[in-house]
C-alpha cells in the first residue's frame, strides 16, 4: 500500500491573520468560514496559531472579554509545521509527540494548507491512536532530532526568520546554520 501524503489530505488556504486582532473578531471569521483555526502573522512572519479551544479555555472559561483581548495573547507559539510531501503517517507522529491537533503545512517557505487529526482519522482512524500510543511508549527516551518537523521563528545562531527552524544542540537553527555547524 501506498503512503498517503499530507498535501492529499490537507484542509487548504488556511486563514492567516494580523496578531492584533480581536478574539472576537477572530471567532467572527472561524463562523463565516466555517473554520476552527487560525494561524496568527506578525511584519510579516507565522508567530502563533488559534484554534476554538484556545478560546474557550483561555477567554470563556477565564472570563476574559474577547473583545478585549487579541489573538496574541491566546494564540499557541511557536508553531510547529510540516511539509506537504511527508506522510500522515509522520504528521501523526508529530502531532501526538508534540500533543498538537492542528499542524500547518508548507510547501518550500509558503504556508499552503492545515492538517487536523480529523482530517488523518477520516482516512486512516487506526492512525492518531497508533501516534499516541507510540509517543507513550517513547515519551521518556531522548531521540536524535526530527528532520521533517519543523518550528517558525527566528534562528538562535543568525537571527534570521524561517518556517524550517530545527533543533540543534538545544537551539532553534535555520537550515542553513544546521548545515554549517554538521561541518
Amino acid at each position: 500500500m501506498r503512503s498517503i501524503l499530507v498535501r492529499e489530505v490537507m484542509s487548504r488556504s488556511p486563514a492567516v491573520v494580523p496578531a492584533d486582532m480581536t478574539v472576537r473578531e477572530g471567532a467572527e471569521l472561524m463562523k463565516k468560514r466555517g473554520i476552527s483555526t487560525l494561524i496568527v502573522e506578525s511584519d510579516g512572519n507565522y508567530v502563533g496559531i488559534v484554534t476554538e479551544r484556545d478560546m474557550i479555555t483561555k477567554i470563556v472559561a477565564e472570563g476574559n472579554d474577547p473583545a478585549e483581548t487579541t489573538l496574541r495573547d491566546i494564540m499557541s507559539h511557536p508553531v510547529v509545521m510540516i511539509s506537504q510531501d511527508e506522510s500522515i503517517s509522520t504528521a501523526a507522529r508529530v502531532m501526538s509527540r508534540r500533543r498538537i491537533r492542528k499542524l500547518p503545512v508548507i510547501r518550500g517557505k509558503e504556508l499552503v494548507g492545515l492538517l487536523s487529526e480529523n482530517d488523518i482519522v477520516r482516512i486512516a482512524p487506526d492512525l492518531i491512536a497508533l501516534a499516541r500510543e507510540y509517543a507513550r511508549i517513547h515519551r521518556n527516551h531522548d531521540y536524535e532530532e526530527n528532520p521533517v518537523e519543523y518550528v517558525v521563528g527566528r534562528c538562535e545562531a543568525c537571527g534570521q526568520y524561517s518556517l524550517r527552524l530545527r533543533q540543534y544542540q538545544g537551539m532553534l537553527v535555520c537550515p542553513e546554520c544546521y548545515e554549517s555547524m554538521q561541518i
